[in-house]
This record gives structure tokens, C-alpha cells and sequence, in this order.
């Protein structure tokens, strides 16, 4: 999808800061909704070869290996497990010190920023204070809180608000059908992500199981703790898990079940605590 389509609002100011040629050096952008796909677009107008009006083509040589990660000048950073590495940042720092391969331009996406070890963070600090060559940094984060304020406080600022109700009917567009749509609209941040999600078989029948506990939990408690089993089935690794406490959030909050939303808060927190995931399930149910 064209990031006019995801963030039309932003698109327009930052059509005009292109036009301009006022481009900053560094931004932090927060709240994840399209954020990556804008920081490849802002990365494309720095090495197009046939801009239009300051926006780029998207079609020439340098526009399509940005598009694909895949261009020489162009570095994302992303988490090697759950963090960012110090030796991932030093050796983007190595790179700052160089002119591009291509040009004099450079440009750095770092994905999931609130997850840069501290030691990486402050390697990084010096070289937005201190740029040693032609930079420009995509800070990414789903929380800024997270971000060392000294950082923070040395880039642009932009919010990824999610409009929900526009989301999904993106991807109604795309050939979801409805319900699904309007799941995936809730938990993702992306619309190649919840495209990726509307593919697995894992996550169709998901989605029913957590559904029918709802019911479950609604109807006959105990019931819903002889269903536990199927989730646990299904839902097997940790991102699957998140996955699932989002959609019961969503499903509870949907159908009004105030105790039910304030019992899956808590599980949550136990969850992130370490307690297995049958363990925060349970909890929930008794």
C-alpha cells in the first residue's frame, strides 16, 4: 500500500518538507503505524534519479533496491534477538565516517529503537550531535518512552497515529473479508504485516478459538477452562501470545465484558513477568 493511502495526512507535510528540501537529519518516528514504509519512501526521495517535484519516482534503479532493502547506501538496523547490539551501532558509526557508495548521501532505519542496548544508544548519540557525513537517521519505535530523552531530544519528533476504522478498510480493499479485516486493523502496525497474518492458517483458526472462549467465558466458566487447551495449542510461542491477549482485549472490551478486559490486563502483566502463558489463561478463568 502507498504510504499516501496510510498516513495521507503525513504524506502531505512531508511531500511539502521534500519540495522544500528541508529534510532533517534525524527523526524519531513513534507509533509504528506505516512508520517503516514512510522511512523508506523519505529514504527513496534521497536517492532517486528522477524525482518528481521533490517525491520519488518509485520506479528507477536506486527507488526499487530502497523498496527492496537492497541498495548500497540505504542501512536498517534491526533487534538481533531482544536488543540492539553496541556492535551493531559501532558498525553503522564506521559507516557515518564514509561517504556513500553511490553518493555523498546516506540513509539509516533502526527498527524498534526503544530496544537499543544503552551502550548502543549513546555509540549512536554521537553521531547524530556529530555527523561525520551526509546522514539521515529513521529512529522507529511503538514507545518513545523508552528512547534516551538525549536522543530524543536531538530529532525530529513525528507521530504514527492508527485510524482503525480507515486500516481496515484498507484492507477490505485488499480482499479481506470484514471480520478478519477488522482484527487485523486492531493488532497490527502494518498493512504488509496484517496481510502476512491474514495468510497463516495458525491465525484464521486462532481467531475462532479466542472467539468461542469469549462465549465461553460469557456463558459457562467452566467450559471456557476446559477450552484452555486449544489455545494453548495454537498460541505456542511468544509472539503468537501477544498476539492473543491484543484480540481478547478487543473481543472483551467488544462485547462489554468489564471484569473479563480487567482480568486479561492483569494476565498480561504476569505473562510479561515470566508466568506461562496456560498459567496467565487460567487466571483468567477462575
Amino acid at each position: 500500500m502507498k504510504v499516501s493511502e496510510i498516513q495521507p495526512q503525513l504524506y502531505q507535510q512531508f511531500s511539502n518538507i521534500l519540495q522544500r528540501k528541508h529534510l532533517s537529519h534525524a527523526y524519531l518516528f513513534s507509533g509504528g503505524f506505516g512508520s517503516f514504509e514512510f522511512a523508506i519512501w523519505l529514504s527513496q526521495a534521497l536517492f532517486c534519479e528522477n524525482l518528481q517535484e521533490g517525491l520519488p519516482c518509485g520506479i528507477c534503479r536506486a527507488c526499487r533496491l530502497v523498496a527492496t532493502e537492497d541498495f548500497a547506501d540505504l542501512h536498517v538496523v534491526s533487534p538481533e534477538g531482544q536488543t540492539i547490539k553496541t556492535a551493531q551501532i559501532r558498525t553503522l558509526t564506521q559507516v557515518f565516517s564514509e561517504s556513500g557508495y553511490e553518493g555523498k548521501q546516506q540513509a539509516v532505519i533502526i527498527e524498534a529503537a526503544e530496544k537499543m542496548h544503552p551502550n548502543a544508544a549513546n555509540a549512536l548519540l554521537k553521531s547524530i550531535e556529530e555527523p561525520e557525513s551526509e546522514v539521515v537517521i529513521f529512529l522507529l519505535t511503538t514507545n518513545e518512552n523508552m528512547i534516551l530523552p538525549t536522543i530524543k531530544s536531538r530529532t525530529q519528533v513525528v507521530h504514527f497515529t492508527k485510524n482503525s476504522h480507515h486500516f481496515q478498510h484498507l484492507l477490505e480493499k485488499s480482499g479481506l473479508l470484514k471480520t478478519q479485516a477488522e482484527w487485523l486493523a486492531q493488532i497490527c502496525d502494518s498493512p504488509e504485516k496484517a496481510m502476512e497474518l491474514s495468510q497463516q492458517v495458525w491465525f484464521s483458526d486462532g481467531v475462532q478459538r479466542l472467539e468461542q472462549f469469549v462465549k465461553l467465558c460469557a456463558t459457562s466458566p467452566s467450559e471456557a477452562f476446559l477450552y484452555l487447551k486449544e489455545l494453548v495449542e495454537i498460541f505456542d510461542d511468544k509472539e503468537k501470545q501477544n498476539m492473543a491477549f491484543e484480540l481478547l482485549l478487543q473481543m472483551f472490551r467488544q462485547e462489554k465484558m468489564r471484569d473479563e478486559l480487567l482480568k486479561t490486563f492483569r494476565a498480561i502483566e504476569m505473562w510479561k513477568s515470566n508466568v506461562r502463558f496456560e498459567s496467565c489463561l487460567t487466571f483468567m478463568v477462575l
